[in-house]
């Protein structure tokens, strides 16, 4: 899903805002002076209307990752596709590809390290 820029910003600028009245209603919440008065008199529903924004940022920050172009890894594997057919070429399975190119990257062990290996072979799959 590609987004113009102007629909991008704005969606960034929601972001921020949305993600402001949801930290301002995490610390007011109950509280009987708070802005939120205004809309809502019963301070009881504060907890609602903190998940609701809560669930309105997670649904921003869906759309905004949604409409990347690319991710980085797929980009530096696109331009690097005509040497992996060269190592492919020279018998080198997907699993070592992968491990060389992480290794490259700065990438050796850990959590994240595994998330990116699988990233890069299901990539690989598909090239």
């Amino acid at each position: 899903m590609k987004l113009k820029r102007s629909t991008r910003i704005l969606l960034y600028i929601l972001l921020i805002v949305f993600m402001l009245l949801t930290l301002y209603s995490i610390f007011n919440a109950g509280n009987t002076e708070s802005l939120f008065r205004v809309i809502i008199s019963d301070p009881a529903y504060d907890l609602v209307l903190t998940v609701c924004l809560a669930l309105c940022v997670g649904v921003l920050v869906i759309l905004i990752t949604a409409s990347r172009e690319q991710n980085s890894l797929e980009h530096l594997l696109e331009i690097n596709s005509d040497y992996i057919h060269e190592l492919r070429s020279r018998g080198k399975t997907d699993t070592e590809i992968a491990e060389s190119f992480l290794g490259k990257l700065g990438s050796r062990q850990g959590l994240l390290h595994r998330l990116a290996k699988w990233r890069v072979l299901r990539y690989l799959s598909k090239l």
